[in-house]
Parts: structure tokens; C-alpha cells; sequence
């Protein structure tokens, strides 16, 4: 929990180096990789946060958090079908997950799709009305 408040004050290497302890005490414990990957993707590390969040996922594959930062992860390196299968993946474990609705429609306008976009973007407004 320590590197999640490191993280907060964009103190990503403290935030990195209390996961790498948390793993070391627990290697199975997956919220552990998947804070960790969070700091690796605010770093802009992509390749690392995707070792992270795949690790998470093997972990727990119903977290559908992990999947979600993982498609932002293929989004950022313009693997958009990778990115929108993970999205996908997140919003099958959590029909209400309102930013993979939100980042899949990125993906979607990104591979011109804008109906489709304007669709994912809808519902992620339904979800959360006050992200601006």
C-alpha cells in the first residue's frame, strides 16, 4: 500500500521498489504486479507494465482492472485489436467498467470506427456522468 501512496505523489521508483518488496513476500500476490505495472505505464515503461499486468492476470484472471491497463498499455504502442481484445476482456468480467468503455472508444475512433466509438463513449458517460 506504501507504493500506491508513492505513486500518488509521482514518486514512481519509491512506488517500484515497495512492489518489488510486496512480490518478493508474496510472488502470487497479483494487486502487488498490477500497482506495480500502474508506476512502469506512469514511468511510460509500456513493456514493463505489460509484463506486469500479464503476471496479474495469470494471477487473477477476473481482475478486470488488470486488462484494462494492459489495453492501455496496447494502445500506447498502437496495437489497437490488442487493446480493444483487452478492453473487451475487462468489460466481460465488469459490465459497469466505465473507463475500458471509455479507452475502447478511443481505440475504436483510432481505427475508424466512430460509431462504434461514439457507442463504447455513451455508455462510459452513463457510467461515470461527472468524468468531464
Amino acid at each position: 500500500n506504501r507504493g500506491i501512496a508513492w505513486s500518488a505523489k509521482h514518486e514512481y521508483d519509491l512506488a517500484i521498489a515497495d512492489d518489488d518488496q510486496a512480490i518478493d513476500l508474496d510472488p502470487e500476490n497479483a494487486k502487488a504486479y498490477y500497482n506495480r505495472a500502474l508506476a512502469w505505464a506512469n514511468k511510460g515503461d509500456n513493456d514493463r507494465a505489460i509484463a506486469d499486468y500479464n503476471q496479474a492476470i495469470s494471477l487473477d484472471p477476473k481482475y478486470s482492472d488488470s486488462y484494462s491497463g494492459r489495453g492501455l498499455m496496447w494502445a500506447r504502442k498502437q496495437e489497437l485489436d490488442r487493446a480493444i481484445a483487452d478492453y473487451d476482456q475487462a468489460i466481460g468480467l465488469n459490465a459497469n467498467h466505465a473507463i475500458a468503455y471509455h479507452n475502447r472508444g478511443l481505440a475504436w475512433f483510432g481505427k475508424g470506427e466512430p460509431d462504434r466509438a461514439i457507442a463504447d463513449l455513451d455508455r462510459s458517460i452513463v457510467l461515470d456522468p461527472k468524468d468531464a
